[in-house]
């Protein structure tokens, strides 16, 4: 795989995102190779638990906005965000303890990513936001509808307009991150959480997911495909195209 870094140890799946040149940003590569390592481990009935991790700089910056860029209509970026938005949909419905374990940035698609997982760990250091706004538009891969539900509506609506980036501990505090664990030997410590996670058997902890997930379903139905909706409208906005343009200028100058 060129995006991912996967390999299974035990009863528990691990993903690494590893586009380490672009803070890990998802393009359509990853998006496939997502999908493929999903669809296969989702059916091996001795999975216990998926972990996505990053690495100390970054869990994932969200989009790659070099690739996206390329696509200038509402037509054309539509079918890339509800493709992702359906992955995620499909990872927040898996019969499996899924947990996102986070050193560096998650942020705009990186904390959709993150607000799709079931658990957060994440390191004192580690920053989330959805930055989105700060492109002039909106969450595109259903990760408003599941932050809502899992901070609240206030405080989503809040990180959510304002774009606001929030520590670790910040985080943990509202809501987004379930436990701190310590940088030294961040690997390690989310390997006990994890193991803690996954001591019953494989039917009782798929029992409990479904359980979950038919209460989940009863409450709301999922945003994944109103947000790209939206997501796509804003695409084609003047104050997108101008954000999108200073944020490369800015990036491009760097690499100078």
């Amino acid at each position: 795989m060129q995006t991912l870094v996967v390999h299974k140890q035990k009863q528990t799946g691990w993903i690494r995102f590893h586009r380490p040149d672009v803070r890990n940003a998802v393009n359509l590569a990853m998006i496939g190779e997502l999908e493929s390592v999903i669809r296969e481990w989702k059916n091996d009935r001795n999975l216990k638990a998926i972990v996505f991790l990053g690495d100390e700089r970054a869990f994932v910056s969200g989009g790659d906005v070099s690739e996206f860029h390329q696509w200038t209509k509402k037509e054309e970026i539509f079918p890339v965000m509800r493709r992702m938005g359906a992955l995620l949909e499909e990872i927040a419905r898996l019969e499996l303890v899924t947990v996102a374990a986070v050193e560096g940035f998650a942020v705009g698609g990186g904390c959709e990513i993150v607000v799709s997982c079931d658990f957060c760990l994440a390191s004192p250091k580690a920053k989330f936001g959805m930055i989105q706004v700060n492109l002039g538009i909106t969450t595109g891969w259903g990760g408003a509808g599941r932050l809502m539900r899992k901070i609240g509506r206030t405080r989503a609506l809040d990180c959510l307009l304002t774009g606001r980036i929030l520590s670790g501990e910040e985080a943990k505090e509202w809501g987004i991150v379930d436990a701190l664990l310590p940088e030294d030997g961040f690997r390690s410590h989310v390997e006990s959480y994890v193991e803690k996670l996954t001591k019953a058997p494989v039917s009782v902890i798929r029992a409990y997911k479904q359980v979950a997930d038919k209460i989940e379903r009863e409450r709301e139905q999922g945003t994944y495909e109103l947000e790209a909706e939206h997501c796509a409208v804003c695409w084609e906005s003047d104050e997108h195209r101008l954000a999108v343009e200073s944020f490369l200028n800015r990036t491009r100058a760097k690499k100078e």
